[in-house]
């Protein structure tokens, strides 16, 4: 958006002003606009982007500074928040100063001329306009915006669920669209600098990345750093949310609000930020695409020793995260997609721009839940005991699961562009990991709804379960809300359902396979009944499984497992364990393309069978050669007493 230039103050008069407005002598609302958008007429490196509007109608509005600010290119997103609480100005001013600076000084300083060439820098003063206007620290709502937004969300600062005001689902949208690698929040009042979590005392998971990156703002700005924690606790933070949800790294710069020190606040906070973007190139960054067109792919990129993804641009398939120097393996995936890993790519110093990498993805995937958007891991009595990742129940089923807590729940997306249709039979499966600590099934009720309120009762489940959309008269959806009904107690660390996979039967994706159990007993014996969806009716499918590789044949993933393609695949449990035979199953699919097929177990085997554990898929197979055209997503089986 353009609009004719209305010349900003300088930096000096803004500093030296003792001016009283509706802000205390800061920059109100109506100025900053002007100037933003004064800015963005007169200059080809800055943008304004309205990204939302307040409660009120105010433009949520961000400056984007680049070289080429209305072009999108592949560059790191660095991101400086303000006044997301609306009675801390300074919080404002100090990203609306650093936005004016940077326009002002590129192209005449080396040092901001090359951030602004190299990174796409967002400057977003008025989270909160309203607030900032009415010098309240909640929106007119009387909503603490910083405590609604959707990583571990708990009912705090009177939100009365994640998102639940127009600015905070402007920010996720903003997120959602952009993506971060790097971001502060300002805060007022203090002398400090915090990084996640603010809703635990436990350690993040990128540890040491957290720290080197917000030691160097810290040591820039002279302020103390330390877990936001630790300051005080919190719940549906931005600092949490950025991390949690969408794998960037963000801080909390606590500063002085007193308008006599801007000068001093604003010198220290800019020294910090541009410490920021002297490291914001560094890490890994790269192009994940199509490997049949070539196009961009939305795709989710795991780092080998984090546990949390961070998401390719929509636009572009570019890529950016910052890590410790070191040697990494990076896995991508996306719906519809089969997964690619990238092994062994070396990370230099923060000091050093990241080596571009090429990544292409095969077409053919299965779906399953690509992002978390919102959780509660409810722990009432803050005692921290469950440090399971909520990101474990994305993509296929491996065994390693969020548990969700005692009461709590998790928001599920299969990604823009996805949905989950109803069509014949089942049309989801949730898949429950029964673990070591935890191994009996639980019950959990799961709903369907938009991005921000999912109300509408699907159906109820125990364990791994199979649900029909149509049976709550639901067409589609993209998002569920899986909620505990377990009762367990909350203290524990395994505390509620142990969500490990949400697989697509029905929807925009490949063939796929679901089961109503993941366990049968040894002594009792049972059956496990497949649900198919394929994509040809009439083709011959097998159904087959194995405890152990072998060669030829085909390798499942994630489990990395080969599953062997021939008719006595079953026929293995009896050589690998004595007395366990499983029936296979072979027959042809029907007019919609779907099936359900039965494996059984008979009563009475081998007690030492207890523990053994099987993945099973099924292939479609060519009707004249019998070979394998299609394998699908892996269901396990256990055997226990």
């Amino acid at each position: 958006m353009r609009a004719e230039h209305v010349a900003a103050p300088s930096l000096a008069l803004v500093l030296a002003s003792s001016a009283v407005s509706a802000q205390g002598g800061y920059s109100s609302y109506a100025e900053m606009r002007a100037d933003f958008y004064g800015y963005a007429a007169t200059y080809a490196h800055a943008e304004v982007h309205v990204f939302g509007f307040s409660v009120q109608g105010r433009e949520l509005f961000g400056l984007k500074i680049s070289d080429n600010a209305a072009v999108e290119e592949p560059e790191p997103p660095v991101v400086f928040w303000g006044a997301i609480h609306g009675d801390e100005s300074a919080s404002a001013e100090v990203p609306y100063l650093y936005a004016l600076e940077l326009c002002d000084t590129y192209g005449t300083d080396p040092k901001v001329t090359a951030y602004v060439d190299d990174h796409e820098i967002w400057c977003i003063p008025l989270v909160n306009p309203d607030g900032y206007e009415l010098g309240t620290r909640n929106n007119v709502n009387n909503v603490d915006l910083n405590r609604d937004l959707g990583f571990n969300w708990d009912g705090w600062g009177g939100s009365p669920a994640p998102y639940s005001q127009p600015e905070t689902q402007a920010v996720r949208a903003f997120l959602l669209e952009h993506g971060v690698k790097l971001s502060v929040t300002h805060h007022c009042s203090g002398n400090i600098f915090l990084h996640p979590w603010g809703y635990s005392g436990n350690a993040p998971h990128d540890l040491g990345i957290i720290l080197d990156v917000g030691a160097s703002y810290a040591a820039a700005a002279s302020y103390t750093f330390l877990q936001s924690w630790a300051d005080y606790q919190t719940h549906g933070e931005l600092l949490d949310s950025v991390y949690g949800l969408h794998g960037g790294l963000c801080y909390t710069s606590e500063i002085s609000n007193s308008l006599a020190a801007l000068p001093t606040t604003y010198a220290r906070n800019k020294a910090g930020m541009d410490a920021f973007l002297d490291r914001a190139g560094s890490g890994l960054s790269g192009t994940v695409t199509d490997a049949v067109t070539g196009a961009p792919i939305h795709a989710a990129m795991w780092v080998s020793g984090s546990g949390f993804p961070t998401y390719t641009d929509a636009t572009l398939g570019d890529v950016h995260r910052l890590v410790e120097p070191g040697t990494y393996d990076l896995t991508f995936w996306a719906n519809g997609y089969a997964p690619t890993t990238l092994e062994n790519v070396v990370v230099g110093p923060l000091s050093v721009p990241a080596v571009p990498f090429q990544v292409s993805l095969q077409p053919g995937g299965n779906e399953h839940a690509f992002r978390v958007t919102s959780v509660n891991q409810d722990d009432p009595n803050n005692t921290y005991n469950n440090q399971s990742l909520p990101a474990d129940a994305l993509g296929a089923p491996d065994g390693v699961a969020c548990s969700i807590g005692s009461s709590g729940f998790l928001v599920l997306d299969v990604g823009e562009g996805h949905a989950i249709t109803d069509g014949p039979g089942v049309d989801f499966t949730v898949t429950e990991a029964l673990v070591a600590g935890d191994p009996r099934p639980e019950a959990y009720d799961v709903y369907a709804g938009g991005a921000v309120e999912q109300s509408t009762l699907i159906g109820s489940g125990v364990g791994t379960t199979s649900f029909d959309l149509g049976a709550a008269g639901v067409s589609s959806t993209r998002y569920l809300r899986i909620v505990d009904r377990s009762g367990s107690d909350p203290d524990l660390a395994l505390a509620g359902v142990e969500v490990d996979a949400l697989t697509v039967l029905n929807g925009s994706g490949g063939p796929s396979l679901a089961a109503d159990v993941g366990q049968i007993s040894v002594a009792t014996g049972g059956a496990q009944t497949f649900t198919l969806q394929g994509p040809t009716a009439n083709a011959p499918y097998w159904i087959l499984g194995t405890t152990a590789g072998t060669s030829p044949g085909q390798t499942l993933v994630p489990t990395a497992k080969t599953l062997p393609l021939n008719y006595s695949a079953y026929f293995l449990y009896s050589i690998l364990h004595p007395n366990v035979v499983i029936s296979s199953s072979f027959d042809f699919l029907d007019a919609s393309g779907g099936k359900t097929a039965v494996l059984t177990v008979p009563a009475g085997l081998d007690p030492s069978a207890v523990g053994l554990a099987f993945d099973h898929a099924y292939f479609l197979a060519d009707p004249v050669t019998f070979a394998a055209t299609f394998v699908s997503n892996t269901v396990p089986l256990t055997l226990v007493p």
